[in-house]
């Protein structure tokens, strides 16, 4: 029997065209984005698991018998977690910008990305395919549908009616109602919320040479294990090692 839960997908927005625009800098753009991915599974904590890494976008998934009873009290707390995830991607971007050593385009446009969230509430199987868990269901494809939607912005959480009804939105931000339509389930009743900013970009300040060395250092290291597959691949606990 399908079992109820959450769906949450934190997806890169401008990924495509940054890297698209940024070919001839490629192993800079895919260390960068692996920082990025970085810092937001970071922010993963259980009760939430991931199902899976999905090239520029984690997918998520909190199946509800496995809430804390806190969280059943205070729908705020699912949600502040949720909420994170926009602070953790800010302050990782601010932090590359910062230490900033190369003016090739994937580091001198890396302030265009941005991250949106989508979630859902409702049912899915978890099925053992080999050594992974799999979710499938209706559910599951229409939180993945609902990534190609009509919403302009680059930084948003877009909740269906479902999620909407289960988590419970600070006050502040901005949080609009709408309607996305696919092509095999029809109508989707949306919410979509924007989180206030919060973080300011980082102040541009003249490095020290010590700083610049050590900032080329490590951006040659990184793309280097990167072009040669020796970066380590990140660990989930759901994820076999």
């Amino acid at each position: 029997m399908p079992d109820e839960m959450f769906f949450f997908i934190a997806d890169i927005s401008g990924y495509t065209e940054y890297m698209v625009r940024n070919q001839m800098e490629h192993t800079h753009g895919i260390y960068l984005i692996n920082e990025l991915m970085t810092a937001l599974v970071k922010e993963v904590a259980l009760p939430m698991e991931v199902s899976k890494l999905e090239g520029d976008a984690i997918f998520l998934f909190l199946p509800y018998e496995k809430l804390p009873e806190e969280m059943h009290k205070d729908p705020r707390m699912l949600t502040e977690k949720i909420l994170r995830f926009f602070t953790a991607f800010k302050r990782k971007i601010n932090a590359l910008q910062e230490k900033n050593v190369c003016d090739c385009g994937a580091c001198a446009n890396l302030g265009s990305l941005n991250i949106k969230i989508v979630a859902h509430f409702g049912k899915a199987s978890i099925v053992k395919i080999g050594s992974f868990m799999e979710l499938s269901g209706v559910d599951v494809i229409l939180v993945h549908r609902l990534l190609k939607n009509q919403v302009k912005e680059k930084r948003y959480l877009l909740l269906t009616e479902a999620a909407y009804k289960k988590l419970s939105l600070p006050a502040e931000g901005k949080v609009v109602q709408a309607e996305e339509i696919d092509k095999d389930i029809g109508k989707i009743p949306v919410y979509i919320y924007y989180p206030p900013e919060g973080i300011p970009p980082p102040e541009k300040k003249e490095l020290s040479f010590f700083e610049k060395i050590k900032g080329h250092a490590k951006l040659v290291l990184g793309t280097t294990l990167l072009k040669f597959g020796n970066k380590k691949n990140l660990h989930y606990h759901n994820f076999p090692k």
